[in-house]
């Protein structure tokens, strides 16, 4: 498990968990306590994902202690809880793209942003990338290792992910490759795992770490509010590559592959943006040879 999902979880129980069963003998907690603690934390504003996540938490506790042979049924298992609203995933058009571009306040800001809309990594994965890991003479950056934000760590891939190589386009290859006239030698941030080779690709103006807590206040936000699109976040601009891929014709697998998703199912948020056959449909259903129909309708 991450040390990131470990927190989460701590903070969950204590939130959560540890308010309500503390205190009650585990022996004593049935089937429809925990789902009226299920709705009252629904009620109290915690999202969807959450009350799941801590009915899970709260079903691996009590799992562990029928193991142990001191209760004799889950009362937490196999709880049917309501899906929360399905997020709507945020796509921009060319233009709202263009129009955030304008507003960014430097060619540094702009090579962050083509590089997210145009390689589809997540934040981590980009703040992450080394120098070592960008081929520019093939046109390919290899996403290897991610910087996790709180604790300033470069990490190995996680969760199972494979290491994938994404395409970079040509105008962005030399773009990038007037930022990376000087290597020194080091990202200067502690590896988990192995030994850094390298610097980073894209950095602060004085050379450190590129930090989404910080950028998004003080560039991202104000220029999309400036460019007047609505609401936007840096992670739509993964969203924003996996549509624009769509709507030019690359199949899902292939768009699935190149996010880097585990299963294919993660993919599928994304298969209405497929261009669709309507024309074949709208002629195989043809024109009824309806009469004529004289005076009004209804």
């Amino acid at each position: 498990m991450e040390d990131s999902t470990r927190r989460t979880d701590a903070g969950r129980r204590a939130n959560h968990l540890d308010p309500r069963w503390a205190k009650i003998p585990i022996g004593s907690i049935r089937r429809h306590d925990v789902k009226e603690w299920a709705a009252a934390l629904a009620k109290s504003g915690t999202g969807p994902g959450t009350v799941q996540h801590c009915v899970r938490l709260l079903s691996v506790s009590l799992a562990a202690a029928v193991d142990a042979e001191i209760i004799t049924v889950n009362p937490a298992s196999g709880i049917k809880l309501p899906p929360g609203a399905q997020e709507v995933e945020r796509f921009l058009t060319r233009e709202e793209y263009d129009a955030v571009v304008a507003q960014l306040p430097t060619t540094r800001d702009h090579l962050i942003v083509h590089t997210l809309a145009f390689t589809g990594m997540r934040w981590g994965e980009m703040a992450g990338w080394h120098r070592a890991r960008f081929v520019p003479e093939r046109g390919v950056a290899r996403v290897v290792e991610t910087f996790e934000e709180k604790s300033g760590l470069v990490k190995a891939y996680p969760k199972g992910r494979r290491v994938r190589d994404v395409p970079v386009p040509a105008w962005l290859v030399n773009m990038l490759g007037e930022a990376l006239e000087d290597d020194p030698g080091s990202c200067g941030l502690e590896h988990r795992v192995g030994v850094c080779r390298s610097g980073l690709v894209l950095t602060t103006g004085s050379g450190t770490v590129l930090r989404d807590s910080n950028w998004s206040g003080r560039v991202w936000r104000p220029a999309v509010e400036r460019a007047g699109i609505g609401h936007c976040r840096p992670h739509d601009l993964r969203h924003t590559y996996a549509s624009w891929l769509l709507q030019d014709g690359v199949p899902l697998a292939r768009v699935g592959k190149l996010l880097g998703h585990v299963s294919p199912m993660t993919t599928q948020k994304y298969a209405h943006l497929q261009p669709g056959d309507d024309e074949s449909v709208l002629a195989a259903l043809g024109a009824p040879g309806l009469p004529q129909v004289r005076g009004r309708v209804g």
